[in-house]
């Protein structure tokens, strides 16, 4: 919760949280001990949970349990955009500074700035509220890591992709214009002036392949979009993978020469003819060998483009591990708000990989994303390149 907010836990979240499956027996003994309470490990999770809430609970007991139970910060996908406006270390630094003070004085975020040579690091936590979730699992603590680097004669930001990043930037933004009095430029990885399908998704192709010193094993898993027709104006296209709209349209006619209500009745009346518009909008293929699938290359016959993409790629060494990757445009749309992820790899011993995936080193995570970000960089490069031509 924020500072200075005034709440309590009722007896009913306090029950629900103590019935969660995710609470093992230790971890409920340790929540009665708290009180001076030893309970068998034969009680009934529900009838202790009953007594427990119905104890005077303060807010050392709602902390100790949303710690237990509270939401669970998932990692993120990451994103980078480029400030190619001209701006120096120490304009940026003094931007990030007040960007920290806005977030600390006005959003009531601990925020902390950090300089390393030529690298600027905001370190933000913050709360996100779920209420679809139950009580104590409302609140989710999370941390966002926002690191600016010199890259050439801009700056490289990058960080996880949420409505956090896109807050702090755009109010980065807003400060480097205040310290440099010019309006800033940026540069990201985005195809939204491009409409063509066939480019759209050639860049997803292209991409997995320039993944400098390695090669792809095998696409596991794609999503595709097709963007509405001109034709389709009238027609309410909404996330839905299918919009099915029945009209029904009756042929009407004057009434008869005499005006004679009863003869119009006796008339016989024309069939209703019923139109069914059917129309998919997304589709989702899951397997070994997707890129190459017929599926897949019907469906881009018919308008639709990649806008996100699971693979796995090894790098060119014996004995070197498997690592699935993921990367999409979030808005399929518009075909920008681009974002990857190194989800894991399957570790190479006597001669085979490891049936499950573990999270890589953090030194070589951040090497592949370093990667990815090259690759995507050099697609779209070579797409505006042969574009210009």
């Amino acid at each position: 919760m924020r500072m200075g907010s005034l709440y309590f836990a009722s007896d009913k979240a306090i029950y629900d949280a103590l019935t969660q499956r995710s609470l093992t027996s230790a971890e409920l003994r340790k929540v009665f001990l708290s009180r001076g309470i030893v309970i068998s490990n034969e009680s009934d999770k529900k009838f202790l949970a009953n007594r427990f809430s119905a104890l005077f609970h303060d807010y050392y007991d709602y902390r100790n349990l949303s710690l237990l139970v509270g939401g669970r910060d998932s990692r993120e996908k990451t994103t980078n955009v480029v400030v190619t406006t001209s701006v120096t270390k120490d304009q940026l630094t003094d931007a990030l500074t007040s960007v920290k003070e806005w977030l600390v004085d006005d959003q009531r975020e601990q925020a902390e700035v950090a300089v390393h040579g030529d690298q600027l690091k905001l370190t933000v936590k913050y709360q996100k509220l779920d209420l679809s979730q139950a009580e104590f699992r409302q609140v989710v603590e999370k941390t966002a890591e926002v690191i600016l680097e010199k890259q050439g004669s801009g700056w490289k930001i990058t960080g996880p992709m949420n409505d956090k990043f896109k807050d702090i930037t755009d109010q980065l933004y807003s400060q480097i214009e205040i310290v440099t009095d010019q309006d800033v430029a940026t540069r990201t990885i985005s195809l939204e002036a491009i409409l063509d399908a066939s480019i759209r998704t050639n860049f997803l192709r292209s991409l997995i392949r320039n993944l400098k010193d390695m090669e792809v094993v095998d696409v596991i898993d794609v999503s595709t979009f097709n963007p509405k027709d001109q034709e389709d104006d009238d027609l309410d296209l909404s996330d839905d993978a299918l919009v099915i709209e029945d009209s029904i349209e009756v042929e009407s006619e004057d009434e008869g020469e005499d005006g004679d209500p009863e003869a119009e009745l006796a008339r016989p009346q024309p069939e209703a003819r019923i139109h069914k518009i059917i129309r998919i909008d997304k589709a989702s293929l899951k397997g070994k060998g997707v890129l190459e699938s017929k599926q897949l290359l019907e469906l881009e016959s018919h308008g639709f483009y990649m806008w996100k993409i699971r693979w796995k790629a090894r790098e060119k060494l014996v004995g070197s591990e498997l690592v699935l990757f993921e990367a999409q445009f979030g808005n399929q749309a518009k075909y920008c708000d681009f974002s990857y992820i190194v989800k894991g790899v399957y570790n190479y011993n006597n001669g085979k990989y490891a049936k499950n995936l573990v999270r890589a080193e953090p030194v070589f995570e951040q090497k592949l994303k370093i990667r990815l970000e090259e690759a995507a960089q050099k697609t779209l490069n070579d797409i505006e390149r042969s574009l210009t031509k």
